[in-house]
């Protein structure tokens, strides 16, 4: 026991440092920890500076210290004509179409969105229905308008 250091040394079967493992039963003396090599220190390593703090340690069994894999996130497709086209629907149904622009807005926008932008080809389609929808029965209540106006003779 004499000129060696046991407070530097793991305990007996230690499970980070499986070499000390012996098997129970197996008879025999204590075990003999493995001799490492001295290894010099490499000149050109990376050497943090005063005040840095230390690279987190890599556990693969997680808890304290542990590395989620990080993983590459797209970025969003873009959907503003879609969007243009739906609001535009919306406020011509809302607005029952009187003021014309905004279903007009939504045809237009929304064919427009089908071609360029796949991601928001739900939108586009609302604001198209939506617009046809307005602008359709506008289209029927001018017809019947123009129909009851040359049977009246005016």
């Amino acid at each position: 026991m004499s000129g060696t250091d046991h407070g530097q040394q793991p305990p007996f079967n230690d499970p980070k440092h499986p070499s000390w493992y012996t098997e129970p039963g197996a008879g025999g003396g204590s075990p003999v920890p493995p001799s490492s090599p001295e290894v010099a220190p490499n000149p050109y390593a990376f050497q943090p500076g005063p005040g840095s703090q230390p690279a987190p340690q890599y556990n693969p069994y997680g808890g304290p210290g542990y590395n989620q894999q990080m993983y590459y996130q797209p970025q969003p497709q873009p959907k503003g004509l879609s969007i243009g086209a739906l609001i535009c629907g919306i406020v011509g149904v809302v607005t029952f179409g009187f003021l014309f622009l905004p279903q007009i807005a939504a045809i237009v926008l929304g064919h427009i969105g089908l071609s360029k932008e796949p991601a928001g080809r739900g939108l586009a389609i609302g604001g198209l229905v939506m617009g046809y929808l307005v602008a359709g029965l506008w289209a029927i209540l001018l017809f019947f308008g123009f129909i009851g106006a040359a049977n009246s003779g005016f």
